[in-house]
């Protein structure tokens, strides 16, 4: 088998010879020319800006250790807080008080202790029934619940994300999804025995990008695309305060979500989908501004300027990207993929429950 250069690459290629003849005489792959190709386009492009070497900088300066260890470490006293048992009785008559039917034995905060700890350690109902009956020795007088009883409780607890920060600074979020497998089964398994391939499940959450809190979080089938599930993030956030900016991956770029934005008062940072080249971009803009000028109804007016808009962020982007990032702020939108992160360094990749709504709730 003969060597193949990329100066010998460059040269057959400029005699007009396909990639098909070049492989069969050096008795080479045709992925092997694509190669060479794809080197010697890289070797002609010229250096970025952007790849320069950049001096790194001295994240031990700006981290206070002491809060982040702290913060470690809360998070083993948040699965164990067991401070519910002091409250148990004056709980429970609240919650008994002026309720029909039969009365709850065992308060909400009990139940949620439980659901974090079998949605943490991915444990089935019956073995959290036997955690349950060693808890319930702190109050002697009572049973353990049994696992019917936690399975009803469990799927009616409110799982609502807490938010802690100020609701009157308006908030620039970042909003993304990311899939959670609904079976720990390997794809070999799959590939050996030629299983039913078990369907995924999306998480979608909303984070401010000032404080990295999490604001909304929705839990939908892979079925839902990222852009559909805006609406329903943008409506949470709002409860939280005013929302300025919103910052999202090309998954949200359509004119529904660039409309729903703009009514909301909310400035779009969408990276745009490349589905057209620079001279075309600029092009449809002057098409639309000279459509715009001849429709009357309100409706095809809003609809024609929410199009001009996405075109004009086409346009931007296509001109110069790195100048389009750093302009609009997008790099910020790291911090929703920081969160995703953390979320499935600790808590892993799949869940438990079989149910969608069982999956809403360990997710919660």
């Amino acid at each position: 088998m003969a060597n193949l250069s990329n100066d010998r690459a460059r040269k057959l290629l400029g005699d007009g010879k396909k990639p098909v003849e070049i492989a069969k005489e050096f008795n080479i792959s045709r992925q092997a020319i694509y190669y060479h190709i794809k080197k010697i386009k890289k070797e002609k492009e010229p250096k970025s800006l952007s790849s320069k070497p950049t001096q790194k900088k001295n994240y031990s300066s700006l981290i206070d250790w002491r809060v982040y260890n702290e913060g470690l470490v809360r998070r083993g006293e948040f699965l164990f807080d067991f401070e519910l048992f002091s409250d148990w009785d004056n709980e429970l008559e609240i919650m008994n008080w002026s309720k029909k039917g039969r009365y709850y034995e065992y308060p909400n905060s009990f139940m949620l202790f439980l659901l974090r700890l079998k949605a943490v350690f991915k444990l089935d109902y019956r073995t959290t029934e036997g955690i349950a009956r060693k808890l319930i020795w702190f109050i002697p007088s009572k049973k353990a619940p049994d696992y019917t009883t936690l399975k009803i409780r469990l799927a009616n607890l409110d799982c609502e994300v807490k938010v802690y920060g100020n609701n009157e600074e308006p908030k620039e979020i970042a909003m993304d999804s990311s899939g959670l497998k609904t079976s720990n089964r390997g794809e070999y398994r799959m590939n050996k025995y030629k299983g039913k391939k078990k369907k995924f499940i999306k998480l979608h959450i909303a984070v401010d990008t000032k404080t990295s809190e999490v604001l909304a979080c929705e839990v939908t089938t892979e079925e839902i695309s990222d852009g559909k599930e805006m609406d329903n993030l943008i409506n949470s956030c709002k409860k939280h305060g005013k929302i300025k900016k919103g910052l999202c991956d090309a998954g949200y770029d359509s004119i529904e979500n660039l409309s729903k934005l703009k009514k909301e008062g909310i400035e779009p940072v969408i990276k745009p989908r490349k589905t057209m080249k620079l001279e075309r971009a600029k092009e449809e803009i002057e098409k639309e501004e000279q459509r715009i000028k001849l429709v009357e109804d309100k409706k095809k007016r809003e609809r024609i300027e929410v199009r001009i808009l996405r075109l004009k962020h086409l346009k931007e982007y296509l001109k110069d990207k790195d100048k389009w990032r750093e302009d609009n702020g997008y790099g910020k939108r790291w911090k929703v993929e920081g969160r995703y992160s953390v979320f499935k360094r600790i808590f892993g990749e799949y869940v438990a429950g079989r149910t969608i709504e069982a999956q809403k709730k360990e997710v919660g």
